[in-house]
């Protein structure tokens, strides 16, 4: 598995943000497709009212087909009409704009073939077919596969038109029988299907390579020095992205900040301050940041070490309960990093399961990275760095210390380790220490309940002396919990296991889960 730094939650885009290659695709698709119809829809109306009411069908056609081809016409009309009502009554997803988009332009082309065959096989209508094919190749942002549906329309449903029109409409028949027969037909229907299938498989290469184009074009964004290549996560405050150094071509992860709205330069100011403290922490179990800055249009970003591996949320989701021993192993690394931000008058004050990396460094597996200290605060700071404001609440609240939104006492580093106190919970349960419906009630169960011990919530064996280390870790009071990071590490390493998890253990548990099999362990195709 690959990820970044995480980030939950839905957002939004301000103006400095570059979206997903997806996202932008369907704007554009949007916009254009929204075009093309109108565009269509005025040249339908403005053929059907002036070829047909003014000038009349051309004398040479035989009248017997005259009523057919007027009621393409109309049908041309009626289809950009249709298209035209469904793109503007609401806004539809890319899948759907596709949806659309394909029905239209092949609706357009089966029309074009049933002229062709009513009108003259002899004057095949490549010319029609081509513009729109290629029209659509050009303008309208599609995959590949989509335009090669078209293709495969345009070459294919000329033969099955020409035939469907000669089997079921009597004049067609009549006509063909008077002027050499069947014979007579397939001449041109192979010819018109001949010339159609390489017109088609040109706008798929055109197609193709334009689409590539776009997505190489949407790579070469960039922040700074940094050229984005994809998006990996997006939350309440910004999106992340796999990003790669214009110089140094070293991979990283570039975090894009994006305020909620109303907060503008005052948050944004105080993101970088923020991303300015954490920059300062060295330890090698904090995220290691590279570099920060704005954008032209004054966006904040920050890059950041790529990492490889899985969060303590993921590992827990996919297999389960951590044993004791690992769990002990893990928490004792992020406790090192605490230590250092604590000891440099930092918290981080949004420690959960998301926010805890298990990566490999060198030899080195379950190599903790603690992530997103963009939260840090100063523990004791000025009143314009408070470590909250009145009414702000900062937090995850299945993980929130009480003192965080009560008066217990005063928010310092014994939050970030009543934080830490509920991921060992979840690590060691498989759940937080509570669970509630509602955010709020959350938070009220943090302040007034007492969690199940993990011991007898677990269904795996739990050493008493890491149950009572957890349960004093998610004590109420802030004076009743272990004081110090150092303090908690130091009784972390005291729990004598039977099995200690060590990096051998834990490079046998990475090999097994996460390493390719052998080919001749690979299952048959």
């Amino acid at each position: 598995m690959i990820a970044g730094p995480s980030a939950e939650g839905p957002v939004s885009f301000s103006s400095g943000m570059i979206p997903s290659f997806e996202e932008a695709l369907h704007g554009l698709l949007q916009a254009r497709l929204k075009l093309v119809v109108i565009l269509g829809f005025f040249i339908a109306l403005a053929v059907h009212f002036f070829y047909i009411n003014l000038t009349g069908l051309d004398p040479e056609v035989d009248t017997v087909f005259a009523p057919w081809i007027e009621v393409v016409y109309d049908l041309y009309l009626v289809s950009m009409g249709v298209a035209l009502l469904l793109l503007f009554a609401r806004n539809w997803g890319t899948r759907g704009l596709q949806v659309i988009d394909y029905s239209v332009i092949t609706f357009c082309i089966l029309l074009s073939h049933f002229i062709a065959v009513v009108y003259d096989l002899n004057e095949i209508p490549t010319f029609a077919i081509s513009i729109l094919l290629f029209v659509h190749a050009a303008f309208i942002p599609v995959p590949v596969g989509s335009q090669a549906g078209l293709a495969v329309t345009a070459a294919l449903g000329f033969p099955l038109i020409g035939w469907l029109g000669y089997s079921s409409i009597p004049e067609l028949q009549a006509y063909w029988h008077a002027n050499g027969g069947v014979a007579a037909l397939r001449a041109p229907l192979l010819e018109g299907t001949f010339q159609l299938g390489i017109l088609a498989a040109i706008s798929v290469l055109f197609t193709k390579g334009l689409y590539h184009m776009r997505l190489t074009l949407h790579r070469a964004q960039h922040y700074g020095n940094y050229v984005i290549e994809n998006e990996i996560g997006h939350g309440g405050m910004g999106r992340v992205y796999v990003a790669q150094h214009a110089l140094m071509c070293r991979p990283s992860a570039v975090k894009v900040m994006e305020p909620t709205v109303g907060e503008g330069e005052e948050a944004i100011a105080r993101f970088e301050r923020e991303v300015r403290l954490s920059a300062a922490l060295t330890h090698p179990n904090t995220i290691t940041i590279y570099d920060f800055g704005r954008t032209e249009q004054d966006t904040f970003y920050y890059a950041m070490e790529y990492l490889e591996g899985l969060s303590l949320e993921e590992l827990v989701m996919r297999f389960g309960p951590v044993p004791a021993e690992r769990t002990a192993f893990i928490l004792s690394q992020v406790c090192g990093s605490l230590a250092e931000a604590h000891a440099r008058d930092i918290i981080h004050r949004d420690i959960k399961p998301s926010n805890i990396f298990l990566t490999h460094r060198g030899d080195l597996y379950d190599f903790v990275k603690v992530l997103d200290f963009g939260l840090a605060k100063r523990i004791h700071a000025d009143d314009g760095e408070a470590i909250t404001q009145a009414g702000t609440m900062l937090g995850t609240p299945a993980y929130i210390a009480p003192e965080v939104v009560s008066e217990m006492g005063p928010v310092d580093q014994r939050a970030d380790l009543y934080c830490l106190g509920g991921v060992a919970y979840w690590m060691l349960v498989g759940r937080p220490p509570f669970s509630a419906t509602s955010s709020m009630e959350l938070i009220l169960q943090h302040v007034r309940s007492h969690p199940e011990r993990p011991a007898t919530a677990s269904e795996i064996a739990i050493p008493p002396e890491m149950d009572e280390l957890v349960m004093r870790c998610l004590e109420k009071h802030p004076g009743d919990r272990f004081q110090a990071a150092a303090e908690l590490d130091a009784a972390l390493r005291a729990i004598r296991f039977q099995h200690p998890w060590t990096h051998e253990r834990a490079r046998e548990w990475w090999t097994l889960h996460f390493s390719r099999p052998p080919p001749e362990a690979e299952p048959q195709q």
